[in-house]
């Protein structure tokens, strides 16, 4: 047995599974992806082997790994005592810096997970409004939440029409009753959400949504989508919420609504806020962040939430994300990775559409159209993608199972020729499985 077979046997035994987190069992290679080390766009398996990361922590690590600046500023917090549960001046000056970034920002509160946030920021959507519904969109994922966790990777056989789907639990143990509170709507139908407010608009607390799709890859708004969205919330009294856990800083310095010129009322900010360190933001207008205690009656509270480490490093981060030239430089990578991707599908006859916006995109096997919604990326092969991802992997390139991959600020060009060569011989592997080959 090599060093990881070893490490699963034994991790089996004391980790359900033998991970940490359910997306970690990697059904493309056949286990968990372990690792000793990361470093930049790299990490480093159990024998040393490096692999170029093209998951970059499910878009955390947007700095990539083991940078200097996040190194320092933990460094820096550590230093101080690791406090916890204490108020700090840092809190304030990021909060300052958020409100300086993003459009909605006029106040914020910090927690660790996007999970954890955004079930706060739909309590505070209720205790704001007084009312309990809410719309979210098919396709689009808010947290593992009871209240939050319907309708992202439905069945669509269980799924309900497509013009009208039904909430469905993608976990167990969700209670039954929490259904009714949820009004999913397809993405990018502009009728059925004008139904779905002129049915229910006088019960709707909020429209939550991620601004852009990338849960399903990457499916922007049609053009004119999120400014609906703004009118119908401000003409039912509902609150327009972005979940831009992934969007955040990743496609312009202010998130995706900076990007789309349409402010929410509420948002959080995740996963590359910290760079790598858990903390989320929970921002939004005054008039509805008054609302949270002890100014009034939504409860948002915890030992943990705006931990000094987090808080320092995400200080770090709006740094490196506020640099002229970061974000056109990523999106030249990425245009370069995906159109090189396209034209070697093309080139071997392997049938695949690729989207992007930014440094993330989506890879839809077996598609040709544009994916403007959830039913039409349900139609993607997702055994064809295993075929890509294990020889990606074969070649040193890490992708993990997921609707969306992407890479980080400081991949170079090199190391995206360095993916592209190894998609090419990957892509041939799945020309070959598409054609009936093994």
């Amino acid at each position: 047995m090599d060093r990881a077979a070893q490490l699963l046997a034994s991790a089996t035994e004391v980790l359900p599974g033998g991970v940490s987190a359910s997306a970690r069992a990697n059904t493309a290679i056949g286990r968990p992806f372990f690792v000793s080390r990361g470093d930049g766009a790299w990490l480093y398996d159990l024998d040393g082997r490096r692999f170029l990361d093209m998951c970059t922590s499910h878009g955390a690590s947007l700095l990539g790994h083991n940078h200097p600046r996040i190194k320092a500023a933990v460094q820096s917090a550590l230093e101080m005592g690791v406090l916890c549960a204490c108020e700090t001046e840092y809190q304030t000056r990021l909060a300052e810096r958020l409100r300086a970034m993003v459009p909605c920002a006029e106040m914020s509160r910090f927690a660790g997970s996007g999970t954890e946030t955004v079930m706060h920021g739909l309590r505070l959507a209720r205790t704001a409004t007084g009312r309990h519904r809410f719309i979210k969109f098919e396709g689009h994922f808010h947290g593992y939440a009871d209240a939050l966790n319907y309708s992202v990777m439905p069945p669509p056989l269980l799924a309900g029409p497509a013009d009208h789907p039904l909430p469905y639990p993608e976990s167990g143990g969700m209670p039954q009753q929490n259904a009714a509170d949820v009004i999913v709507v397809p993405f990018n139908d502009p009728q059925a959400l004008r139904d779905a407010f002129a049915t229910h608009g006088a019960e709707v607390a909020a429209l939550l949504m991620e601004p852009v799709n990338y849960d399903q890859g990457c499916i922007e708004p049609a053009p004119g989508f999120a400014e609906l969205c703004r009118e119908l919330c401000d003409a039912y009294g509902a609150l327009l919420f972005f979940d831009e856990v992934l969007t955040a800083f990743r496609i312009a310095p202010g998130g995706a609504q900076h990007y789309l010129g349409v402010t929410p009322d509420l948002c959080v900010l995740g996963k590359a806020l910290g760079a790598g360190m858990p903390i989320s933001a929970l921002s939004g207008r005054r008039s509805v962040m008054r609302h949270l205690k002890p100014l009034g009656m939504s409860q948002m509270s915890g030992t943990y939430l705006a931990h000094l480490t987090g808080v320092m490093a995400a200080l770090a981060a709006l740094d490196e994300y506020a640099a002229a030239g970061l974000h056109a430089r990523m999106a030249d990578l990425a245009d370069h990775f995906c159109s090189g991707v396209t034209q070697r599908a093309a080139a071997c006859g392997a049938v695949v559409r690729v989207q992007h916006l930014g440094p993330r995109f989506g890879l839809y096997f077996g598609l040709r159209d544009p994916v403007t919604n959830y039913r039409e990326a349900a139609c993607r092969d997702l055994a064809a993608e295993e075929v890509f991802i294990r020889s990606c992997f074969a070649h040193g390139v890490f992708f993990q199972p997921s609707a969306h991959h992407g890479f980080s600020a400081v991949h170079t060009l090199a190391d995206i020729d360095f993916a592209l060569e190894a998609a090419q011989h990957a892509l041939r592997d799945v020309q070959r499985f598409q054609q009936g080959g093994a």
